[in-house]
């Protein structure tokens, strides 16, 4: 099961109990299904419990009995088959004339409280929020471009929301998208999606640690890389010295260094340090195996 299913899952297991609510609440689902108009008020869904909720709706708030049919593919498709029933849910939402460019009636919101029941029913029949672990995405697909704007300005103007809506024309439908986390848990969070944002949470801080704990590796493994090129061209210069002069040719701090570095080509320069008689800073040491160095090429 998705992401987004488990998401819908958690939305449709808590009762609605007050009546406007329950009013925005269908109003949400039925607005923004696949047709809400004179001519076509109906659905398709993969989900059965999105499906099923349609149907209650339709019959507790509107008094209707739509058509339910599943295809082969195991799809959902609600229809309301008369222009009578279209025409009285229509009506149960403000819509009196038939004709006019589609519009959010606002009156059907009246409430706070029906803020967020209005919300979850957009996004059980429109919205899709993909999973955290594969990447940020989260998603209200509308067919009617007004209708878009209409949507876009409520989540905007939601007080309980601070996020920034974008929108993108796909198929000939009309998409608000988020792609940022923080946005994402604010909208689950206010649909009242708790235990999904928890979840969301906790996968960001999951990803935030192994990243951190990447970018650790890689700067370590970095630093690994440079001290080893290092000590191999240290080791080249000591060993073209013995075999060109002998390390007899060094004074006997820079002879003591050269010999260790010969006997332990692996090892850190802190380490390298602390075998020598007189233990010096690293800074020091460093100091030391670049006149050795230079003793080399100055020998070539």
């Amino acid at each position: 099961m998705s992401f987004s299913a488990d998401v819908k899952n958690e939305l449709l297991s808590f009762e609605i109990e007050n009546e406007c609510c329950l009013h925005a609440f269908a109003y949400g689902m039925m607005l923004f299904s696949r047709a809400f108009s004179y001519y076509d008020i109906s659905l398709m869904t993969e989900h059965s419990g999105v499906a099923e909720k349609y149907c209650e709706l339709m019959r507790t708030v509107c008094k209707v009995t739509p058509k339910l049919t599943k295809s082969d593919a195991g799809k959902f498709k609600i229809e309301v088959q008369t222009q009578a029933e279209r025409t009285k849910i229509l009506k149960t939402f403000g819509y009196e004339n038939k004709g006019g460019t589609l519009r959010l009636n606002w009156s059907n919101i009246s409430d706070e409280c029906c803020k967020t029941a209005f919300l979850k029913g957009a996004f059980l029949t429109c919205g899709t929020v993909n999973d955290p672990n594969k990447n940020y995405h989260f998603e209200f697909v509308v067919p009617y471009l007004n209708l878009s704007k209409d949507l876009k300005l409520f989540i905007s103007d939601y007080d309980e929301l601070n996020v920034l809506p974008k929108t993108i024309t796909r198929n000939s439908t009309y998409v608000i998208y988020f792609k940022d986390s923080e946005s994402i848990e604010e909208l689950l969070a206010a649909m009242g999606a708790t235990n999904s944002a928890l979840e969301l949470m906790g996968v960001k801080m999951y990803k935030d640690v192994r990243n951190n704990v990447n970018r650790k590796l890689n700067f370590e493994s970095a630093n690994l890389d440079k001290t080893i090129d290092a000590a191999g061209r240290q080791v080249d210069a000591i060993r073209f010295i013995k075999n060109k002069v002998g390390l007899d040719y060094l004074n006997d701090e820079l002879k003591e260094l050269a010999k260790l570095r010969l006997e332990n080509p692996e090892i850190s320069l802190r380490e390298l340090g602390g075998l020598l008689t007189k233990p010096i800073s690293r800074s020091g040491l460093n100091h030391r195996l670049k006149r050795i160095c230079d003793i080399a090429e100055g020998l070539k």
